[in-house]
């Protein structure tokens, strides 16, 4: 059967198209097969097209589909979508999306890797000896307290010799945990140099890690209902900055270097050498002439030594002496009696002290103390007046005279006969008499004399 001409012009327009259309297809790089769509959100795409790839682990599987910007003031993002044509493969959650460039100028595309185990070592200390069980939390510090954000795959004992060599510097123990864990929640990023340490999370010694960023680090919460962990592309210009300042922090850094080594820094660097060798030259000679001395003094070492271990003897069995002294119960008891005793005293002698008769008496000791004092003082003071010692050495002299006078009428006296001393005494008598007489006589007159008073 011969095909007409209509027929065949039309079969062949028919494949131009859907050469033309696969061909247009190719040359975008878009796929016929539909696959897994998956929509992320950029703050920046960095001049990343439509039809760019999609790679995992540098594998191409898929291609970006289309890019909306969603313009909204200060809260404006990009939606990126792209589908994955390749059979099999699902991004896994919490997985890494970024933006890259192979090249400098080469083309854009999305980048996906999966979460990774990172692998940190920690040392066994006394509080954690035994090993991290599988599938124990991890947590890092966000806005001022801890959130869980994976878990442990997996964990073990391991001696520190089989330790990188880098983390052997900070790791003294003999032993370290060697800890695998996965971050399962996405929109986290751990700083670098992040401090990592066990933690006790319940009173049955479960443990749990925890990540601690650096002190000028805020790590944030993330948006809920997020899938994957989008990082933002770095622009050429940023990084270049980025740089431009390391560059100038470090010429910065040169320059102070270089102002320090002056001609005057070196010629100092250059005579401290020179002390540091003079210095070690007469530290070895002095090394020499201390062995000199010591060799020469042997013998006097020796007997040092040997007093030393006669006295550190002597010290222990007076130890033991003590010991046996305290550890006698007659010792003790006599002890304790003795001390009870002093205390019973003291406490006599206190109430003693707070008796009101005997405060009163040492009042009136001590103001009679004081009444001789002043007594003994007047008395000084009259000894060292001149005019009173005379007035006492005259009346002295007097008394002298006079117990001289009255010796001799004693023995003028003694030589009377009886009858003289019956007269003497007759004539005492008569005179006590006229004397009391005398008395009465007075007492009437001073009577009368006071009646004559009140009468006037």
């Amino acid at each position: 059967m011969k095909m007409s001409a209509p027929l065949k012009v039309g079969i062949l327009a028919l494949l131009s198209t859907c050469i033309l259309i696969f061909g247009i297809m190719w040359l975008k790089g878009r796929s016929i097969s539909i696959g897994e769509k998956i929509e992320v959100k950029f703050k920046d795409v960095d001049g990343m097209r439509p039809g760019s790839g999609v790679q995992m682990m540098g594998l191409r599987i898929g291609q970006v589909d289309e890019i909306v910007p969603v313009i909204n003031g200060e809260n404006s993002y990009i939606v990126v979508r792209f589908v994955i044509n390749e059979p099999g493969v699902t991004i896994p959650t919490a997985s890494r999306i970024s933006i890259q460039q192979s090249g400098i100028i080469g083309e854009k595309f999305v980048e996906i890797t999966p979460p990774f185990p990172v692998t940190v070592y920690l040392p066994v200390t006394q509080s954690f000896t035994c090993p991290v069980k599988q599938n124990t939390p991890v947590e890092v510090l966000v806005e001022g307290k801890f959130a869980n954000i994976g878990k442990v795959k997996e964990a073990k004992i391991v001696d520190t010799v089989t330790l990188p060599s880098h983390e052997r510097l900070y790791i003294r123990a003999k032993k370290a945990h060697k800890i695998s864990y996965v971050i399962t929640v996405p929109g986290i990023e751990i700083p670098l140099n992040s401090a990592k340490k066990l933690a006790k999370a319940s009173k049955n010694g479960e443990y749990v890690l925890r990540v601690t960023p650096p002190e000028n680090i805020l790590v944030k919460l993330p948006e809920v209902g997020l899938k994957y962990t989008v990082v933002e592309p770095l622009r050429m210009k940023e990084f270049l900055d980025v740089q431009l300042q390391a560059a100038l922090a470090l010429k910065e850094t040169n320059d102070k270097i270089n102002g320090l080594f002056t001609d005057q820094f070196m010629d100092d660097v250059r005579y401290t050498f020179e002390n540091t060798k003079e210095l070690s030259e007469k530290a070895a000679l002095i090394v020499d002439q201390v062995a000199v001395i010591i060799d020469s003094s042997k013998e006097d070492l020796r007997q040092l030594i040997a007093s030393s271990t006669e006295l550190s003897e002597n010290m222990t069995e007076l130890a033991a002496n003590l010991n046996n002294i305290v550890g006698d119960s007659e010792f003790k008891d006599n002890l304790i009696t003795t001390t009870q005793t002093i205390r019973t005293t003291s406490e006599e002698f206190s109430h003693l002290l707070k008796n009101s008769k005997l405060e009163e008496s040492f009042i009136n000791i001590n103001s009679t103390t004081k009444d001789m004092s002043e007594i003994v003082q007047y008395i000084n003071t009259l000894t060292k007046d001149e005019e009173f010692n005379d007035k006492v050495e005259e009346t002295v002299v007097n008394l002298n005279d006079l117990m001289i006078k009255l010796s001799k009428v004693t023995d003028s006296l003694q030589e009377l006969t009886v009858e003289e001393k019956a007269t003497i005494k007759q004539i005492i008598s008569n005179s006590n008499d006229a004397s009391e007489d005398l008395k009465k006589f007075s007492k009437k007159l001073n009577k009368r004399f006071l009646l004559l008073r009140l009468l006037i």
